[in-house]
C-alpha cells in the first residue's frame, strides 16, 4: 500500500440534423470562416439551414447557441426539466437548454425565461463559453469600451480575448451588445475547441478549500463529491456547491478537519476520511478506509453498512443490478455487497486494489501497488487488462506502464479513463492501447493541471477529475 498512502466543450440549427456532404452553396472556399463551417459540419456543432445552404450572414439565437454547445459537450443527459416557462418540452433545443441550466452554462434572462429565440449578443455568447468553460482564470487588458461590457461579462471578454477564442471588432472594442452571426459562431467554436477545449480547466463551482477523492454523477445531473480535508460531502450543481452531509468540525494542527465517526442527520453525521462513492440502495454508499467502514447517505441520514468487516475499504462501484463492489484494500480482496446485504469476496491475492469501474458486465480494477489496471468479467476470474510494470509508458495495454492509479472511469465506447497518481497524469485505455490524456509534461498549461488525480467521471465528451493535491476539480475534454 505504498503507493497508496503516497496519496491520501439542430436542427437546422432548427430543422437540418443532418448536413449535406459536399460544400454549402452559399459559402465561399475562399471566405476566412470557410474552414470553421466545415469544421462545425464536421463535428456535427453547427449545421445547415436547409438545401445547400449554411447562412453565414444570419443571426444566431440564444437557442442555437446552448445547442451547439450541448453537441460540443457530447449531448450529456440533462435534467427532467429547464425551469423556464418559455422553453416547450419537446421543443428542437428542449434538451440542449435543459443541459445548459443544468450546468450552469446560463440562467435565463430574468423572471424564469430563457428567450431561445432571441438574438444572441456578443457579451452573452462569451459569457455562455465562459460558463462552458469551468469559469478559468483571465489574463487580458481591458478593452476600449470596457465599461460598456455588463458587470456579468466582464471577466468573460477578458477570458475569450486572452484565450483566442473570440476577439473585438477593431479599434481595441468589443461591441457588447452587437450581434453574432453564423459565421462568427462557427469560427469561435472552432477556436474553443483548438485552443481551450484539449486544456484542463477548474471547476470553480467547488466553493470551499477541500480535498476532493471521490466523484459520482447523480441522476439529476449534479455530481456528488468526497472532501476528506472537510470530512463532508458535497453537491456541485450549476454554479456552486452545497455541502449535503458532515457535520463541521474542529482542526488538527495542519488545518484538515478532524471529524469522526458517528451516524445520524446529514447536518450531525462525522466523517474521517470520505474516499469512494456509488450508489446503493437508492442512496448513496461512502468508503472511509480511516474508519474501516461504508457508511450510507439516505433520505437526509447517514448509517454504517453493517455485518460486513472491512480492512481500509477505498473505491467503490455499482452494477445494473443493485450490487455494490468495494475495494477491500488492506486486504486484498474485492467485495460485492447484494442489496440484501449479502456478501462475496469477486477477487483475492490483489496488490492494493483501489478504484473500481462497472460496464457492459465487466468490473475494472485499479490494482494501485501493482501498477496495473485489471479487467473482471462477472463470474469469471480477473485479468490484466493494462500495465504491470512501474513507470510511465503509453502504447500496446501489454507493455503500457503506470505509477499508482487510483482512480477510473468508464465511457459508452468502452474507452477506460485512468488516475495515473503517482505520475500526475490521466492516462486513457481504448481499443488495447494505452495513451496519455493529460499530463503536466511540456505543455502550455503545466501550471494547472491535477498533480495527484484521483475520482474520475465521464459526462458526455467532459471528464471532471478530483486532484487531491490541489483541493480542486478539473475539467478536460474526453473526446
Amino acid at each position: 500500500m505504498k503507493k497508496l498512502l503516497a496519496f491520501v466543450l439542430c436542427a437546422a440549427l432548427a430543422a437540418a440534423l443532418c448536413a449535406p456532404a459536399a460544400a454549402y452553396a452559399d459559402v465561399d472556399e475562399a471566405a476566412w470562416y470557410a474552414p470553421a463551417v466545415e469544421y462545425c459540419r464536421e463535428h456535427n456543432l453547427l449545421n445547415g439551414v436547409g438545401g445547400d445552404a449554411f447562412d453565414p450572414q444570419g443571426a444566431v439565437t440564444r437557442a442555437q447557441l446552448a445547442t451547439a454547445l450541448w453537441r460540443m459537450a457530447g449531448q450529456p443527459a440533462v435534467a427532467a426539466h429547464s425551469g423556464f416557462t418559455d422553453v416547450a418540452t419537446g421543443a428542437w433545443y428542449d434538451l440542449a437548454v435543459r443541459w445548459a441550466k443544468r450546468a450552469g452554462v446560463t440562467a435565463g434572462v430574468g423572471g424564469r425565461a430563457f428567450d431561445p429565440d432571441g438574438a444572441l449578443t456578443r457579451e452573452q455568447l462569451v459569457t455562455f463559453l465562459f460558463r462552458y468553460a469551468g469559469l478559468p482564470a483571465a489574463a487580458w487588458a481591458d478593452f476600449a469600451d470596457q465599461s460598456a461590457i455588463s458587470d456579468w461579462a466582464q471577466t468573460a471578454a477578458r477570458w475569450a480575448a486572452g484565450a483566442g477564442v473570440m476577439q473585438g471588432k477593431g479599434d481595441g472594442a468589443f461591441d457588447p451588445a452587437g450581434g453574432a452571426t453564423r459565421a462568427e459562431l462557427a469560427q469561435v467554436l472552432m477556436n474553443y475547441a483548438e485552443k481551450v477545449g484539449n486544456a484542463p480547466a477548474v471547476r470553480e463551482e467547488m466553493n470551499a478549500t477541500c480535498i476532493p477523492m471521490g466523484i459520482a454523477l447523480s441522476s439529476d445531473g449534479s455530481m456528488l463529491v468526497t472532501d476528506a480535508g472537510n470530512q463532508a460531502i458535497w453537491r456541485v450543481v450549476g454554479l456552486g456547491s452545497e455541502r449535503i452531509a458532515g457535520a463541521v468540525s474542529g482542526e488538527d494542527a495542519g488545518g484538515r478537519a478532524l471529524g469522526g465517526y458517528l451516524d445520524g442527520p446529514v447536518n450531525q453525521c462525522l466523517f474521517n476520511g470520505p474516499w469512494g462513492i456509488a450508489p446503493f440502495l437508492g442512496g448513496w454508499a461512502i468508503s472511509e478506509p480511516e474508519n474501516n467502514t461504508v457508511r450510507l447517505l439516505y433520505n437526509g441520514t447517514v448509517s454504517t453498512l453493517t455485518g460486513i468487516a472491512f480492512s481500509m475499504p477505498t473505491g467503490l462501484a455499482a452494477d445494473a443490478e443493485g450490487n455494490l463492489f468495494v475495494s477491500n484494500t488492506a486486504a486484498g480482496t474485492v467485495v460485492r455487497v447484494s442489496p440484501k446485504g449479502e456478501s462475496a469476496v469477486v477477487a483475492e491475492g490483489l496488490n492494493g486494489p483501489t478504484a473500481l469501474a462497472w460496464g457492459d458486465g465487466v468490473l475494472y480494477i485499479a490494482e494501485t501497488d501493482a501498477d496495473r489496471i485489471l479487467r473482471l468479467p462477472d463470474g469469471g476470474k480477473a485479468e490484466v487488462f493494462a500495465g504491470g510494470a512501474e513507470g510511465y509508458l503509453d502504447g500496446p495495454a501489454a507493455e503500457a506502464a503506470f505509477c499508482g492509479p487510483q482512480g477510473l472511469a468508464l465511457g459508452p465506447d468502452g474507452a477506460l479513463y485512468v488516475s495515473d497518481t503517482a505520475n500526475s497524469a490521466i492516462r486513457c485505455i481504448r481499443n488495447g492501447a494505452v495513451t496519455t490524456l493529460l499530463d503536466h509534461m511540456g505543455e502550455q498549461w503545466k501550471e494547472t493541471w491535477p498533480a495527484a488525480p484521483m475520482g474520475l467521471v465521464l459526462e458526455g465528451n467532459v471528464l471532471t477529475i478530483c486532484d487531491s493535491f490541489s483541493g480542486k476539480l478539473f475539467t478536460v475534454n474526453a473526446g
